[in-house]
């Protein structure tokens, strides 16, 4: 309630601070930037592990930090963090809420042998952070046509720009206990994909300093140069302006033609750019390969902005060509520093000390009176403690022997908590994702993409750090705290809520029963079966408009289509419906893509739609809780803002069952009272009909939809996520083990492939249970209730949640497999469809090649059908979401997916209901890590292996700032790494090297 009421506050300022479209002083945008980066503070995550690296069957253990950015101190705006395990290819493997107090939680991912290994990457966030660096997806367009409503579709396809990650490698299970061989068995494909011979292209990426080049007045250009993996690549850098070399400044101010690279294939130079001048920078490697980049429009009204150190002074230089009053604002992770109202003359410079600026990432923005940013740089401020550990540890030896206790003792500040791990040094993993607390709290959280081996910029506080330092803020640097979002009023806006516990958000639609919106959404389906004629005389089908599984072309007479008769021969669309079609061909010019582009967005139009606020119903039942005590929450709420509902659940670990339900509140009122949650089980449904089925649950009014916070995008692997750095040098990191076991850095891939006409049913790339599968398609807007509204022939339309569908084919099994699809695996950001199919229990019953119905009865057919029976739903494919867009994809390598759907063993059932149902997930149970106790006795035999040693997620530092830890070695003669990291009370930092 704390933060609501500051965030409250934020809005109800006085107009003069946040009314208005366009204050009217440079000095009252300052103001309000000021005020928002005060009361509306971030929170920055950091995940410690107990170790580098993984083997299957291990378990990963995991400490979590929350930070504020304008205190500085441990976080307590939320108490639920989102950890989250994903696989090499890019799916997730495990999710969990790890309740956070004081800013620090912890748990743990176990590593079945089951998982296949490679490069898995740790995800963890809160969701009040995911109210900043939110974006769109990249996609088809045309996907936007698959949900209920556009508002579906933009909370689908919205992604973050920065989620703390961490990536590892997990190698296959140990053929014999202690052996740790460095293999890697991927998931095998069912397909041979081309192979690309040639080495990964170069890219050259340029990045002008304040963001944007100004003709006339000089300009300092950063570039980068690297692979296509990003492998950064040296080299030199020269300007032409066609063909013509001209002259340059290096970073040093020297006159040159050419620029060489410095740190990871990143420089700069300086120039003079002339207005109607095109330019091109090209860079040549030491091996004589070259790429070039063109640089940008050169504006000719601007402001170009230098930023730079000399000792312990910064220097800001201001050449401007802008007609208008500009201030200056300096902020540090949201808190503005300093404010000025610079001076009109074109060169406006002013100087600061590096004591008056906090340490860190430091942001400095040029603007005028409306609010338009004209420049914006990041700097990073070094201070000599901040490369001092703040944690020491004693009592380490060179060597322990088997078994033999190791006794440890850390000093820090007082009352500090730490998480302590300790492991095998040798048998460690010198990745370079290597960063620790201070790393990630002061640099890699406030930079875009990855930073590897962070920790050398902390190294030692000298010229060529400050400027490898610069030169990452110029080229990989985004803004945290984007100066507009906060000075301008209107254009930020809360979306995600502060989690104090798991807390659930929703909204209420309007089931679409109207005959109109079948009609078109119906003849959409129709057109997608486009046809057109090829150079040879056959028919193909458009790249665009490919037909979802196996389908006949529409035939034509006289130039007329008759779409009667389409889907293997099924008449689905009688004489009322077509001649409908044909009137919504007329109306809506349905002949090209423009015409169905609008022709979707009608239908997205008119479905939803509420008129006046509904009222939901809840229940929370808790079924492992004591008898009398399962119900937490049984309750109503009338919705805000066109059918939002948001509701803050008791803290509970394990699992819940949630009920929703909405009704008209204008009828709460009424005599006729019916049931919240209605159960249906009746032990004839498999001989009814669909229509009888269907009208036991006629009483729904509303589609309840539940709006998870979860991001469904993950990012890429770079080069530097999937190779290992250079060991540093030390008595651990040998090429010799002292036990004479040979250290082997590399790691061995290995991907066993089927043909491309097998598919491996065996290992799925993800299993759902049937409920919560069909309850995430539907939330996600990729099942509605159209189908069933029309097939079923009832009024009001039931929902969808205990019910699938109603016939095999259109409108039948097949709508739960392709929603399903396209739900976990999108649209692969392909301007065509893919190839899907779809088995029950390994049998093949629809998808490209099927001719004939594959099911011998009816009643087998229902039975898939209906979410009574049904029990797992197995997905399969080549695809991987880390390739998405790849040049492997293109023409016949597309890759293809299949869904299998599973019955409950047994031909039992399971209850269903009339409204929704979930799953919920609380917070996750934690265990404890195990460490023996040899005093007493020492096995006779080897058996404990051990790669970490010690793991402790909660230290605490006593009131003199020490903690002693004492434990035992394993089987093998040893050489520890110790790796301690936490916060005090305060915020401070604490880490040891």
């Amino acid at each position: 309630m704390k933060y609501l009421f500051l965030f409250l506050l934020m809005y109800l300022l006085p107009a003069n601070l946040a009314g208005g479209t366009q204050p009217d002083s440079l000095a009252r945008l300052a103001d309000r930037a000021r005020l928002f980066g005060e009361r509306i503070p971030q929170e920055k995550v950091y995940v410690q592990m107990d170790n580098t690296g993984y083997f299957l069957g291990d378990t990963v253990w995991f400490a979590a930090y929350t930070r504020r950015t304008d205190t500085g101190r441990p976080s307590k705006i939320s108490r639920v963090l989102y950890a989250e395990l994903w696989n090499h290819d890019g799916f997730l493997v495990e999710r969990k809420l790890v309740e956070m107090r004081d800013g620090r939680g912890h748990g743990f991912f176990a590593l079945p042998d089951t998982l296949y290994s490679g490069y898995f990457e740790l995800r963890a966030y809160t969701r009040w952070q995911l109210n900043w660096g939110q974006t769109e997806h990249p996609h088809n367009k045309h996907t936007e046509q698959w949900f209920y409503n556009k508002e579906m579709a933009k909370d689908y396809f919205r992604d973050y720009e920065k989620l703390y990650s961490r990536v590892f490698p997990v190698y296959d299970k140990p053929q014999e206990a202690g052996q740790y061989v460095r293999d890697m068995t991927l998931r095998p494909l069912r397909r041979y994909f081309r192979k690309d011979e040639k080495k990964p292209g170069l890219v050259l990426s340029l990045f002008p300093e304040g963001g944007s080049l100004t003709a006339g007045v000089p300009c300092r250009v950063a570039f980068e140069a690297a692979t296509e993996e990003g492998e950064a690549m040296q080299g030199r850098v020269s300007l032409q302006i066609k063909n013509e070399e001209i002259r340059i400044k290096n970073w040093l101010g020297e006159e040159v033609t050419e620029v060489s690279t410095e740190h990871r294939g990143r420089g700069s130079f300086t120039f003079v750019p002339e207005a109607g001048r095109t330019y091109e920078a090209v860079f040549v490697t030491e091996g004589g390969e070259t790429a070039k980049a063109r640089l940008g429009d050169i504006a000719r009204e601007g402001v170009a902005l230098q930023v730079t150190r000399e000792d312990s002074v910064w220097h800001f230089q201001i050449h401007s060509s802008v007609d208008k009053p500009l201030g200056l604002t300096l902020m540090h992770e949201g808190v503005t520093s300093h404010f000025m109202e610079i001076d009109t003359k074109p060169n406006f410079q002013f100087s600061i000390f590096n004591f008056q600026l906090p340490t860190g990432v430091n942001q400095v923005t040029v603007f005028d009176e409306e609010g338009r940013v004209w420049a914006d740089r990041l700097f990073f401020v070094m201070k000599p403690e901040a490369a001092r550990p703040t944690l020491a540890v004693t009592g380490q030896k060179e060597e322990y022997g088997p078994y033999e206790p190791v006794d440890l003792t850390l000093e820090g500040a007082a009352g500090g908590a730490l998480s302590l791990s300790v492991r095998d040094a040798v048998r460690q993993d010198q990745t370079f994702d290597s960063g620790n607390i201070l790393t990630e709290m002061l640099l890699s959280s406030e930079i875009k993409g990855f930073v590897p081996q962070p920790e050398w910029y902390f190294e030692r506080d000298d010229a060529e750090h400050r400027r490898g330092l610069d030169l990452l803020m110029m080229t990989q640097g985004w803004r945290r705290f984007r100066w507009r979002d906060m000075a301008v009023p209107g254009a930020w806006e809360i979306t995600h809520p502060a989690e104090q516990s798991q807390t659930v958000t929703g909204s209420v639609n309007k089931y679409s029963t109207f005959p109109e919106i079948y009609v078109v959404r119906t003849y959409l389906e129709a057109v997608n079966w486009h046809w057109r004629q090829g150079e040879n005389g056959s028919t193909l089908m458009s790249e665009i408009d490919t037909p979802r599984g196996e389908s006949k072309a529409p035939a034509s007479e006289g130039g007329k289509t008759d779409y009667r008769s389409f889907s293997s021969g099924e008449n689905i669309v009688g004489q009322e419906m077509y001649d409908g079609m044909v009137q919504a061909q007329k109306s809506f010019g349905v002949g090209n893509n423009l015409g169905r582009n609008r022709l979707a967005e009608n239908v997205q139009q008119l479905n939803g739609g509420l008129k006046h606020e509904v009222c939901v119903h809840v229940e929370m039942v808790k079924p492992d809780a004591p008898k009398g005590q399962e119900s937490g929450i049984v309750g109503e709420m009338t919705t805000e803002n066109k059918g939002r509902f948001k509701l803050e659940l008791p803290r509970f670990y394990g699992d819940c069952v949630l009920f929703l339900a909405a009704r008209d509140t204008a009828l709460w009122h009424s005599k006729k009272r019916k049931l919240w949650v209605k159960k249906f089980r009746n032990k004839n449904w498999i001989q009814m009909e669909d229509d009888e089925y269907e009208r036991l649950h006629e009483d729904a009014e509303f589609y309840v939809r539940l709006n998870f916070p979860y991001p469904r995008w993950i990012k890429p692997y770079t080069y530097y996520h999937t190779h290992f750095a250079t060991p540093k040098l030390g008595k651990a990191d040998g090429q010799l083990h002292t036990d004479s076991t040979r250290l082997l850095h590399e790691v061995t891939i290995r991907a066993r492939r089927n043909g491309i006409r097998r598919i491996n049913l065996s290992k799925p790339v993800l299993v759902k249970d049937a409920y919560e599968a069909g309850n995430e398609a539907m939330d996600a807007g990729l099942l509605t209730s159209l189908y069933l509204s029309v097939l079923a022939k009832i009024d009001p339309v039931p929902p969808i949640s205990y019910v699938f569908f109603n016939s095999l084919g259109y409108g039948g099994t097949s709508e739960i497999a392709e929603a399903v699809i396209k739900n976990y695996v999108g649209d692969m950001n392909m301007h065509r469809h893919y190839d899907m199919a779809l088995f029950c229990d390994s049998m093949r019953v629809a998808g490209a090649g099927m001719k004939t119905d594959a099911f011998a009865a009816p009643s087998v057919e229902r039975a898939y059908s209906r979410l009574e029976y049904l029990d797992k739903i197995y997905l399969y494919t080549d695809y991987s979401p880390r390739n998405e867009g790849s040049a492997r994809y293109r023409q016949d390598d597309q890759p293809s997916v299949e869904v299998s759907l599973h019955r409950l063993p047994g031909n039992e059932r399971r209850v269903t209901y009339r409204d929704r149902r979930y799953i919920l997930h609380g917070f996750a149970y934690q265990e404890d890590f195990y460490h023996p106790d040899y005093s007493r006795q020492q096995p006779k035999q080897p058996t404990d292996y051990r790669r970490t040693l010690y793991w402790n997620p909660d230290l605490r530092l006593d009131e003199q700032g020490r903690a002693h830890v004492t434990f035992y070695n394993n089987c093998r003669k040893t050489q520890i790494c110790v790796e301690a990291e936490g916060m005090d009370g305060e915020g401070r930092l604490l880490y040891n090297r």
